[in-house]
């Protein structure tokens, strides 16, 4: 069941300090508080001073020696976007002051998430003199161990949740430097950002040590692209470093990002496209390939062999959208047999591709509002993915229960492991694993509706394209700052028209007092749950309704370009048949 909830405050504060239309002062209001509103909307504004992450003097001057020394440095990083954008950022970033640096991004199957041993082996018997890890390493306390007691220097860098000691100290791996900025003894004022913002800023705090000027803005816009693609909310710091990103990818996006757009068929990036279509594309990489064969589609300049490697990505995810398919639909199943009294979902899928756990347990989340972890038999025991809501948080969950696991770790919103189980005894484990979380869990019913949250009610009617447009200083839109959502209560539904031969998307009739709105609907299924069997019948007439119905709807507005006059477009999210009143957030 779906709670409506209407945000809002003093607008007419907004209007006067910041000299905007009533609708946009009402969602800033809803957002951001009037002291932020004008860090909220400086996109153009500088990013913070490397220098206030911990250790980045450490690291800055770790790297200045091992340059000097002409040592030879390797990269590990991670098979996610993250991972392979914070890793292309400091290849490139290094490359350009003249270090001779390697990349090695563990193999998701076989080798699993992090700094395995095999690969702090290969270290020393390559002869490496410094490692520097990119979104991993910060659990890593075995590994750093062992390269210390090989001589070989290290620099983490990662942005995933601090083990807490049992005095409530940070449990930190042995390294030349730390850069994290969830460390407690951090001051960086924006904590919330991604492994590949992390990388951007530690080349940054080496050009700055070293007297030069900013580096390359491609590295910011794969900073931009990690920071999407990983979900880090859309706020403050993030904010400005997604939209002078990707702006600048826009211009030159350079041989690899060109090819991805291409094979997509991809206008050009923005929060949307690089969520959901480029970044699955380079996820697809680590997912069912190897990482280290997609990573130059990042750093090469041939353009020949990007477009290659952007064939073969888009075809991976391809298949992979398919297999995901395949494991909603099981995963949607065995749910029906639990017990729904447990709210925490704990499936397991021992056929499912072990790269796809998180994508499903994501989907099921969506489905169920309720925290999901995934589990599927992988080479070497039970591997899993978790996807969580905003009033569970996941690793921290996870931690009340760590005796589980024989590795783990993530976020609040996601995580992912591996789970003690004997063999022929893995769904006994499994079952003990859920039977724990759901014991130490707090959660209850309310906590998993889905609550809509809306930004302003105002009536379709009184949209025009100028107050549309104004809501593009809202932009880049996405986690933490979603595109507006608005409302309107009462209005008639008259009737429904099919578009396209596929019925994936209808077109709606409205109406308010003596005013008729046409709004798109892609979520058909709230039309249909509502409609009686003679209605389907004239629907698929496109006809109108002998007795229209009465429904509130959410919806976001766009400016419509496909005519030669620029038009308002609405597009239904959310629909009810039963006027109800929004809750109010004072």
């Amino acid at each position: 069941m779906e709670r409506w909830i209407l945000k809002g405050g003093l607008y007419r504060t907004y209007m006067e300090r910041f000299s905007v239309n009533p609708l946009l002062a009402k969602i800033l209001s809803a957002r951001v508080a009037p002291e932020e509103t004008e860090d909220f909307l400086d996109r153009e504004g500088k990013l913070s001073d490397p220098f206030l992450l911990p250790d980045m003097d450490k690291a800055a001057a770790l790297l200045q020696k091992h340059l000097e020394a002409g040592s030879t440095i390797r990269i590990v990083g991670d098979y996610d976007v993250d991972g392979v954008t914070s890793s292309a950022i400091l290849y490139l970033g290094l490359k350009a002051l003249g270090a001779r640096v390697d990349c090695r991004i563990p193999e998701r199957i076989g080798e699993g998430y992090g700094f395995c041993a095999s690969i702090a082996e290969e270290i020393i018997r390559d002869g490496i003199q410094l490692v520097l890890t990119c979104d991993n390493g910060i659990r890593e306390t075995d590994r750093a161990a062992f390269l210390k007691e090989h001589g070989v220097d290290l620099i983490i860098t990662d942005h995933h949740e601090v083990e807490i000691g049992p005095e409530g100290e940070d449990v930190l791996p042995d390294a030349g430097a730390v850069i994290n900025p969830h460390r407690k003894d951090s001051v960086y004022a924006y904590p919330q950002i991604c492994g590949a913002a992390v990388a951007y800023q530690l080349i940054r705090g080496l050009r700055k040590k070293l007297g030069l000027p900013e580096p390359d803005k491609r590295l910011l816009g794969y900073a931009a692209l990690g920071t999407v693609c990983d979900v880090m909310p859309l706020q403050g710091e993030n904010r400005r470093l997604v939209s002078q990103g990707f702006s600048y990818l826009n211009e030159q996006p350079g041989p690899g990002i060109r090819a991805l757009l291409e094979a997509s068929g991809t206008g050009k990036l923005t929060p949307y496209t690089a969520g959901f279509v480029i970044g699955p594309m380079l996820n697809a990489g680590g997912r069912l390939g190897s990482q280290n064969r997609y990573l130059p589609i990042l750093i090469s300049e041939d353009e020949g062999l990007c477009r290659q490697l952007a064939a073969e990505l888009w075809q991976m995810n391809r298949e992979r959208q398919q297999m995901t398919e395949e494991g909603i639909r099981e995963g949607m199943r065995q749910l029906e047999q639990k017990d729904a009294g447990q709210l925490v979902k704990v499936l397991y899928l021992p056929e499912l591709h072990e790269s796809i756990a998180g994508l499903v347990a994501g989907k099921i989340k969506e489905r169920t509002h309720c925290p999901v972890y995934v589990l599927t038999r992988g080479e070497e025991g039970l591997k899993g993915s978790g996807r969580s809501i905003p009033p569970y948080r996941m690793f921290e969950e996870m931690c009340k229960v760590s005796d589980l696991f024989s590795k783990f770790g993530g976020h609040p919103m996601a995580a992912g492991f591996s789970l003690a189980a004997e063999p022929g005894k893995e769904e006994e484990a499994v079952r003990e694993m859920e039977r724990r979380l759901n014991e130490v869990s707090t959660l209850t019913e309310k906590d998993c509706a889905e609550e809509v949250y809306i930004d302003a009610a105002v009536r379709m009617q009184d949209l025009s394209v100028p107050v549309i447009r104004s809501l593009e200083i809202l932009e880049p839109c996405g986690t933490g700052n979603p595109r507006p959502l608005l409302a309107q209560k009462s209005l008639l539904l008259k009737r429904g028209r099919w578009l396209g031969q596929n019925h994936k998307a209808l077109k709606l009739t409205l109406v308010s007092g003596n005013t008729a709105s046409e709004a798109l609907l892609f979520r058909t299924e709230l039309l249909l749950d509502l409609l009686t069997e003679p209605e389907k019948e004239l629907l698929e007439k496109g006809q109108y309704w002998p007795e229209p119905r009465t429904v509130d709807v959410c919806y976001q507005a766009e400016i419509d370009t496909y005519r030669s006059e620029p038009s308002p477009k609405f597009i239904i999210q959310h629909m009810r048949e039963v006027p109800g009143d929004f809750a109010q957030i004072k």
